[in-house]
């Protein structure tokens, strides 16, 4: 299935406790170097939740909090581990550009505080929290209960 329109409302299901969907199992199999050393200082999903998200554009941001502050109009952002949710309910990518999630949990073990995305191709990577973000970045938010 491939990715929904923006603005289109689907359901995703995760469980959060499914070794593949901590926190720092997401960032080993990313395949990052020293997974061992990365920190998640976020809020975690445990059990198996059912949740209703769409995606939305927000426009250039000079700043990751100008993104959150953008989506806060839109939806609730989400823990990161719903990258995860989404990549198994829409393993077909649409080319169409990156698709993040703006929680900022993670951090490298350079410091920097990173947050969970899908690029283009359709792999799964962090990104860091500091600079700009263009127009063309997609967000997952959560709608609804």
């Amino acid at each position: 299935m491939t990715y929904p329109a923006l603005d289109e409302i689907f359901e995703l299901t995760l469980d959060g406790d499914a070794p593949e969907n901590r926190p720092l199992e997401m960032v080993r199999a990313d395949g990052y170097d020293e997974p061992e050393k990365w920190k998640h200082t976020g809020l975690t999903v445990t059990g198996q939740q059912t949740r209703r998200g769409k995606l939305v554009l927000v426009g250039y941001c000079d700043s990751f909090d100008e993104v959150k502050a953008k989506l806060a109009a839109q939806g609730t952002i989400p823990e990161g581990q719903w990258r995860e949710a989404f990549k198994a309910r829409y393993p077909t990518l649409d080319g169409k550009g990156s698709i993040g999630v703006a929680d900022a949990s993670w951090a490298s073990p350079h410091g920097g505080a990173s947050f969970p995305y899908v690029d283009s191709f359709g792999f799964s990577l962090f990104d860091s929290a500091d600079g700009g973000f263009d127009e063309r970045w997609r967000w997952l938010v959560l709608v609804g209960k």
